[in-house]
């Protein structure tokens, strides 16, 4: 029985692909660099049921948000994400400054961190990252990640574009009389690193 729960939970803790050993944490394994063809995941339920963090910046000063709005798929012939950030944001300002953004998925053990990141704001708290109990590391292109993500697909911004609100549907207008309109940015996909 308690084989049976130890695996249980070690299959819950990964969350995105399961290949932790049982001596290892998600934050102990290395990274490993895949094709974007071979990235395999359920982009619905990621966004909307895991969620991902959002990134931008560099080692000097970057910004971390939970997203649960954002598109993976194919633009212009080449591979894509995209993701909506509201003009209330700190990470906005990042997202406007920077070439790099990096979408991070974690195991289910990391919701936690995932709320705090997408419920404090880095005007009120500046190292808000870890404050949620997350260690950022950065690309070789210098882009941030996080040692628990398992997943973190970096992406060099292609377009943006806010929204309109007079071209916003009748039954979507009313979300944004209590918050900032949202800002699309799509990125192509230019790494794809997953946790070995």
């Amino acid at each position: 029985m308690k084989k049976i729960l130890l695996i249980a939970l070690l299959v819950a803790a990964v969350g995105c692909k399961g290949k932790k050993s049982e001596n290892a944490s998600v934050a102990d394994m290395k990274w490993e660099k895949i094709e974007v063809e071979d990235l395999q995941m359920r982009p619905v339920a990621a966004f909307d049921k895991d969620w991902m963090a959002l990134a931008a910046g560099n080692s000097s000063r970057f910004n971390a948000m939970t997203i649960s709005w954002g598109t993976i798929g194919e633009l212009w012939n080449k591979p894509v994400v995209i993701v909506y950030v509201s003009s209330d944001r700190a990470t906005k300002k990042l997202m406007d400054e920077n070439k790099y953004f990096t979408v991070s998925a974690f195991p289910s053990s990391a919701k936690e961190s995932l709320v705090y990141i997408g419920s404090h704001s880095m005007k009120d708290e500046p190292d808000k990252v870890a404050a949620a109990g997350l260690t950022a590391e950065f690309s070789p292109l210098g882009n941030p990640m996080f040692k628990e993500a398992c997943l973190t697909i970096e992406c060099r911004k292609i377009y943006a574009e806010p929204f309109k609100e007079e071209l916003l549907p009748d039954d979507v207008r009313p979300r944004y009389e209590k918050m900032g309109m949202h800002t699309a940015y799509i990125g192509e996909i230019v790494n794809v690193w997953e946790k070995e």
